[in-house]
């Protein structure tokens, strides 16, 4: 039979078990056989191929189920089926990535462009409204491969990069292999290090190897700190700086991100305190990240976030818990967020707009506040109209989505005056980014409130 997804049919012949039976798209092997045609250094010089990634799709499976996780994918599939016609196969390589494979196509930022638009459009699925998330990556008819296959894992090369960077797209460059294999051998020696030794993030924290830095919110209504979002530092004896996207996770597996997130819960709010009241006499919030892990032991949270308050004497509405949309979102979340506020505390829905981000979660979850990621408004920023259109369109939608569910917002990642006016105009507020300032280490912090 020929590929239902080879859009023209370029003649190919598949077995039906080459086909995905959920989107009818080629299946990663069906992929295989239908690009052996293209194997002649020629050919192959006339294929690109874009790989597309569901941001976080196993939050929304675990939180909606997998049936309701099926729809979506077919959906998606189909709006694909439909976006391009001109493609010569669609596929899905596994799970939430899909591959578009064109052929003699010269503008890929053409076809970049209306993804990106794509994923702009919520999906409504069983009353659900789902907003979706994408990251990119494309391999273009200039790189040199071997093979089909190559030119297909240069394009999900280009997606981690994308991840590792935090953009929504990535072009594939050579350079991209060899960054990759140096970021993979420092997450094996670390989690080596960690499985074989765990008691070294004790002794991290012992050892004051652990800091927190600190980044101000604004109100630019009239221009003075809102509050500070604290964020974990771990300047490791031997390997340095290490990230956290590397050692967070790590610590969650090993089953250390519990003592590791009373720490920062207790040394942010004794940080806090030391901060100067503003002169308008209002004392300045500090906004703490709590794991989804943390809430697996919901007791030992609890009493964290007590002790913290008992032993600061914090005002408790100065303290701001953030959490994100994750797979460990349980039915019982309401309730345990709900447990938090009651001690006088403000909840946060941190990154909206990273993943499947589900409305509902805003509408049913006691929530004081929506962090509205940078992913979503930095177009705002650049000097492309069709992109800060785009950007302002999703923005405005946004903002008057927290407006409507009578959320105070907050925009992070702004850089540039331009983007503070942009946001201002379409009614946000509250702003984080390095416009104002880079996280600053807890000394540093308290000169900046002073002068600001």
């Amino acid at each position: 039979m020929n590929s239902p997804s080879s859009g023209k049919n370029v003649g190919k012949e598949v077995s039906s078990e080459d086909i995905d039976t959920l989107t009818g798209f080629l299946t990663r092997g069906g992929l295989k056989t239908f690009l052996s045609d293209f194997e002649t250094p020629e050919e192959r010089s006339r294929l690109s191929v874009i790989v597309v990634e569901l941001s976080r799709f196993g939050t929304v499976n675990d939180s909606v189920g997998s049936g309701t996780g099926d729809k979506i994918i077919a959906a998606i599939s189909k709006r694909l089926s439909k976006l391009f016609v001109d493609a010569i196969s669609l596929c899905r390589l596994h799970g939430d990535h899909f591959g578009i494979i064109f052929k003699d196509k010269t503008d890929l930022q053409t076809e970049v462009d209306r993804l990106l638009d794509f994923a702009q459009r919520p999906l409504a699925i069983r009353g659900e409204v789902i907003v979706l998330s994408i990251r990119i990556g494309v391999a273009d008819t200039n790189i040199a491969v071997d093979s089909t296959d190559e030119l297909v894992h240069a394009a999900e090369v280009a997606i981690h990069n994308a991840k590792s960077t935090s953009r929504k797209v990535s072009f594939f460059d050579a350079k991209m292999i060899m960054n990759a294999r140096s970021v993979h051998q420092l997450e094996n020696d670390l989690r080596v290090s960690l499985v074989k030794n765990a008691s070294e993030l004790h002794n991290a924290i012992n050892n004051s190897e652990f800091a927190l830095y600190y980044q101000p919110i604004v109100n630019t209504k009239n221009n003075k700190v809102h509050g500070c979002e604290a964020l974990l530092r771990w300047n490791h004896p031997i390997r340095g700086l290490v990230s956290p996207a590397l050692f967070i996770p790590m610590a969650e597996q090993v089953h250390l991100m519990t003592v590791l997130g009373s720490w920062i819960i207790r040394r942010a709010c004794a940080d806090a305190i030391t901060w100067p009241v503003r002169k308008d006499g209002e004392e300045i919030s500090v906004s703490i990240n709590i794991s989804p892990i943390q809430f697996l032991e919901p007791d030992i949270l609890f009493s964290s976030v007590k002790t913290a308050l008992y032993e600061t004497g914090i005002t408790p509405s100065r303290v701001k818990l953030e959490i994100t949309e994750s797979a460990d979102f349980a039915p019982s979340m309401k309730g345990y967020l709900q447990e938090l506020k009651n001690l006088g505390c403000m909840i946060a829905l941190d990154d909206f707009g990273t993943g499947f981000s589900s409305i509902s979660h805003l509408v049913e979850l006691p929530l004081d506040y929506v962090k509205v990621d940078r992913s979503l408004v930095k177009d705002l920023e650049c000097n492309e109209p069709s992109k800060v259109a785009r950007a302002t369109r999703l923005a405005r939608s946004v903002l008057g989505l927290g407006k409507a569910l009578d959320l105070i917002t907050i925009v992070e990642g702004i850089e540039t005056p331009d983007g503070i006016t942009a946001i201002q105009a379409l009614g946000g507020n509250l702003i984080q980014g390095y416009v104002f300032s880079k996280p600053l280490q807890a000394d540093l912090i308290s000169e900046f409130l002073e002068s600001f």
